[in-house]
C-alpha cells in the first residue's frame, strides 16, 4: 500500500512539472480571438432577431448612448482583465474588487436623472422601450461570446472554475450588451443600471455553474 501511494505521488509530481503556466500574451491573444470571433456573431444575430434601431446615426451622437455604451465596456474590461488573471493556475482573486467600479462610477448619472426628473416620470424613466426583451436578448447574444471565452479557456489551466466561469459569464453578457446597444431605444442610466445590469448578474450565476462542468482541464 505504502509502494502504491509513493507511486501515485510521484505521478502527481510530474504531472504538476509538466504543467507550464500559460503566458500573458497567449492568454492575451487567445482571449481577444474568442471575444472577437463570439461578438461577431452575437451582432448577426442581432440583425437577424431584431436589427439595429432606426434612428442610430443619430444616436451615436448622444450623451446618453455614450455614457451607456461606456458602462458596458468598462464592465467587459474589468471583467476581461480579472478573467486572464485566472486563466492562470493557482491565480488570486484579489482583483476582482475592479469589477464592480464601472456601476458604481455610472451610478451618480441615475441618480442624477432621478434628481431632475418628476417623480410622476420615473416609470418611464425606468421601463423605457423593450424592458421586457432587453435583459433576455443580452442573456441569447452573450452565449456565442461565452463559447468564444470557453474555447479560449480550454488551452489555460484555471483552478477556480466557479469564480472563472462567474467572471467570463459576466464578460459575455458587458460584451454582448455592447451589442445590443445597437438595438436599444432606451439610453437612461436607470434603465441601463437596472435592465442591463440584471442580464450581467444571471450570466454571472449561470456562468458559474456551468463553468464548474466545463472549463476542467
Amino acid at each position: 500500500m505504502m509502494a502504491l501511494r509513493h507511486g501515485t505521488d510521484q505521478l502527481v509530481d510530474r504531472l504538476v512539472l509538466d504543467i507550464r503556466p500559460a503566458q500573458r500574451a497567449m492568454i492575451a491573444l487567445r482571449l481577444a480571438v474568442g471575444v472577437t470571433a463570439g461578438a461577431a456573431v452575437s451582432v448577426i444575430l442581432l440583425i437577424l432577431l431584431v436589427g439595429a434601431r432606426p434612428d442610430l446615426a443619430n444616436v451615436l451622437q448622444s450623451s446618453r448612448f455614450w455614457s451607456k455604451a461606456a458602462y458596458m465596456v468598462a464592465t467587459a474590461g474589468a471583467s476581461l482583465l480579472v478573467a486572464s488573471r485566472l486563466a492562470r493556475p493557482g491565480s488570486s482573486t484579489s482583483i476582482a474588487w475592479i469589477v464592480p467600479i464601472p456601476a458604481l462610477l455610472y451610478l451618480p448619472a441615475a441618480g442624477m436623472e432621478l434628481m431632475t426628473t418628476d417623480p410622476s416620470q420615473w416609470g418611464p424613466l425606468l421601463l423605457g422601450a423593450g424592458w421586457q426583451l432587453c435583459t433576455w436578448l443580452v442573456l441569447i447574444l452573450s452565449i456565442p461570446i461565452y463559447g468564444g471565452l470557453w474555447w479560449a479557456f480550454r488551452s489555460f489551466a484555471p483552478t477556480q472554475m466557479g469564480a472563472t466561469g462567474a467572471v467570463t459569464g459576466l464578460c459575455a453578457s458587458a460584451i454582448a450588451a455592447v451589442v445590443y446597444c445597437l438595438h436599444c431605444p432606451s439610453d437612461t442610466a436607470v434603465f441601463a443600471l437596472v435592465w442591463y445590469t440584471l442580464a450581467f448578474a444571471i450570466a454571472a450565476i449561470l456562468g458559474s455553474i456551468f463553468g464548474r462542468r466545463l472549463l476542467h482541464w
